[in-house]
Formats: structure tokens, sequence, C-alpha cells
């Protein structure tokens, strides 16, 4: 019956994706619009705190490692090339940073491919695919970005997401999967940061590399039990330390400046990553003392 159900979804999901489609390139402004905010790099890495907490931790690692990865690939090639953008008069939505590549493309693309090969389910990877497709799409419509940037930015995505897979299947332990591919994320967003400090993405990412590159070296000395774990009461307890992670985040990055807005980051990948390891030790803690 469950699996019944989760098939129900998927197909689901699929004619959602074909249907966001064809409303961005019919020019639908309102489809275009949801699309574009579906496709931000939040919303994906919210799915991989959901998966890393209430699915299995080392499938979250394994895909926040990935996108992070891609968000400091992109966010780097933006700060250094400093593209322009069309005409801020032409813009139907906000937009930050240069132009060159669509943060929105990397990213919608790479999690496609991450999800795909994670899940080894061919009609969720096309069905994320096509939403890709749709989210880059809805760029180009909102007149925020060039068509270059749109290409870039999904040939971006789709080459880190194909590296971050060939690194987990060659290390085949998780720890080891984040750790080298934290080391890169972290040096790519320290090049953004020195280049375009002011620029949000900049200290949010270096922040949240540098927690990442933390948790793979705090991974790699503790056993693997709480990642896989299916006891609800870590699962549940492991989401709520991540959203508190998040909200951390979210409010030291409306202050506006840098080293806060790192150190938000920071706070955040350290709670999303390790939440799962932090609070079966509380809960192995309590049964001890329970006991006594």
């Amino acid at each position: 019956m469950a699996g019944d159900v989760k098939r129900a979804l998927v197909y689901l999901l699929f004619i959602a994706a074909i249907v966001e489609l064809i409303g961005v390139y019919l020019g639908d402004i309102g489809v275009a619009k949801i699309a574009s905010l579906v496709g931000k790099s939040g919303f994906y890495m919210v799915i991989g705190i959901l998966i890393y907490s209430l699915y299995r931790g080392d499938k979250g690692v394994f895909l926040i490692g990935g996108l992070g990865l891609t968000a400091s690939t992109d966010v780097m090639l933006k700060t250094v090339l400093k593209m322009p953008r069309p005409p801020m008069s032409e813009w139907l939505v906000k937009a930050e940073g240069p132009g060159f590549p669509s943060g929105h493309a990397a990213m919608s693309f790479s999690f496609a491919l991450l999800i795909g090969y994670m899940t080894g389910d061919p009609i969720l990877g096309m069905a994320l695919f096509i939403h890709a497709l749709a989210v880059s799409g809805s760029r180009l419509v909102l007149h925020v970005h060039y068509p270059v940037d749109v290409v870039g930015g999904a040939a971006i995505g789709i080459g880190i997401a194909l590296l971050s897979i060939i690194i987990y299947r060659y290390f085949k332990d998780v720890a080891k999967y984040l750790l080298v591919v934290s080391i890169p994320s972290t040096i790519l967003s320290l090049i953004a940061l020195a280049e375009m400090p002011d620029y949000t993405d900049s200290p949010l990412l270096t922040g949240i590399s540098i927690g990442a590159l933390v948790s793979s070296l705090l991974l790699l000395k503790i056993t693997r039990e709480p990642l896989v774990t299916s006891n609800w009461r870590i699962r549940i307890a492991s989401l709520i330390v991540s959203l508190i992670g998040l909200v951390i985040a979210l409010k030291l990055e409306a202050s506006g400046e840098p080293p806060i807005i790192l150190v938000g980051g920071l706070v955040f990948a350290l709670l999303a990553l390790l939440s799962r390891p932090i609070v079966s030790g509380m809960f192995r803690g309590s049964t001890v003392q329970s006991t006594r």
C-alpha cells in the first residue's frame, strides 16, 4: 500500500513538472514566478534536511554535500567573472549578484541528478529534470538572465552532480565523501568572499562549507549508526535541531553583515549535518541516567 502511494506521488510530480514546463515555455508569468521561487537553492537545501532527518542521514549528507559544491562553484564563478544581467528595468522579479552562471539552473539540474542517482527511480529523476528545465526557462521569462547564463548554469549543475556521484561511489563512505567535496567548496567560497564580500551568498556559503568540513572530520570519528537509524524519536529531534539551525542562519543573514552571515551559515551546517549524532547521544545519555 505504501509503495502504491509513493508511486502515485511520483507520477503526480511528473505530471506537475510537465505542466510547469509547458506554462513556463508558453511565457506564463505566474507559472514562471512559481518555478523561479521553487528553484531557489534554499528550497533544495530544505529537502536535503528533510531527507537527512526523516529518511536517511547518509543520503541527506550525500545530497547536501553535492548541492554545497554546486552552489560554491556557481557563486565563485559569479563573483570572479562579474558578468552582467539584463537591464534592471526589464526584471519581473528581484535578483541579486552577477549574471553568469544562473544559480537556479545549476542547483535545479544538480538536484535532479543527485536525487535520481540516490533513489534509482527513473520516473522521479525525469520529473526533476523536467522541473529543472522549467526553472531554467523561468529565469529567461522573468528577464533576469541571458540564455548563456542558463545554459552555463545547467552545464555546471550537471557536471558537479556527476563529479559528486563519482566521488561518492569511489569512497563508499559518506564522511570521506563529505570531506572531499567540502574542501573545494570551502576554497571556492573563500574566493567568492574575497571577491564580493557584500554578496550575501559569498559569506553564507563560506560558513556552510566550513561547517560541512568540520562536520566531515567529526563524522569520521563516530559510528554511522545514528545516520541510518529508523528511530522516530531521533528523526523528529534531528529535524527540530536542523530547523533551529536554519532559523538561526536566516536571522543572522538578515543582519546584512558578512561576518555575521558567515557565522549563521556555519551554525546551520553544523546543526544540520550533525543533528542525528547529537540527538542520538542525548537520548543515549538520558537512557543511561534513567537506568541508574
